[in-house]
């Protein structure tokens, strides 16, 4: 008795669930999702993150991890922050034994504003990049720019509640002193909200099940 259909049956399967995976998130909704960057930019970040080889487990976690990208990057439109260089001596100071190193400036790159050298320093050892010696390449690099972001969402364990559609959780982690509970950031948080509420649209979700607001 052949046992090549049952073979062929389980490589089908397989194949079917790993393509399913694949497309959670497409080109055609990471265009829905960043809708205010020309195409060709659009185009070269959605390389980066194919590049990145991260996928989202789920639609509740690529609609919170991009509603977060969407708003610390102004919908992809700042692979750096917007007052950069000149406020690269905002982000001099070290709160752990590493120091930045002479004329390199620290300020916000990347998917996540990546900032700061001791932030820079982690992310270069975890990636195999040396991030410390030339801040630059997250800028530069489409896929680094994607891997730092994911870098902070792993480490800071903010992808668990996004798998679960909890907005506010990863909120509280990413920018909850100034965000949450009315502090200083809260208008801020209430355009991160809007955004996220959007983006749900993109991927074919509804409304939140879990109160989006920190």
């Amino acid at each position: 008795m052949s046992l090549t259909p049952i073979y062929l049956l389980v490589f089908v399967v397989c194949t079917i669930s790993y393509s399913s995976e694949q497309e959670i998130i497409t080109e055609e909704n990471f265009a829905c999702v960043f809708n205010s960057i020309n195409a060709t930019i659009r185009k070269n970040r959605f390389d980066g993150l194919k590049k990145s080889g991260w996928k989202a487990s789920n639609k509740d976690e690529a609609a919170v991890f991009l509603a977060h990208v969407f708003h610390e990057t102004d919908g992809l439109k700042a692979a750096r922050e917007y007052c950069a260089p000149g406020c690269g001596s905002n982000y001099a100071g070290s709160w752990c034994s590493i120091n930045g190193k002479p004329n390199k400036l620290y300020y916000g790159r990347g998917w996540f504003q990546l900032s700061w050298p001791c932030n820079y320093n982690a992310a270069g050892k975890a990636l195999g990049v040396d991030l410390l010696s030339d801040p630059d390449l997250v800028e530069k690099q489409q896929d680094l720019g994607v891997k730092t972001a994911i870098w902070f969402y792993k480490t800071n364990k903010m992808d668990i509640p996004a798998k679960q559609g909890d907005f506010a959780a990863t909120t509280r982690i990413i920018n909850g002193k100034l965000e949450c509970n009315g502090g200083s950031g809260a208008a801020n948080q209430k355009k991160r909200v809007t955004n996220y509420k959007r983006i749900r649209i993109c991927f074919g979700l509804g409304e939140p099940k879990k109160n989006p607001m920190c």
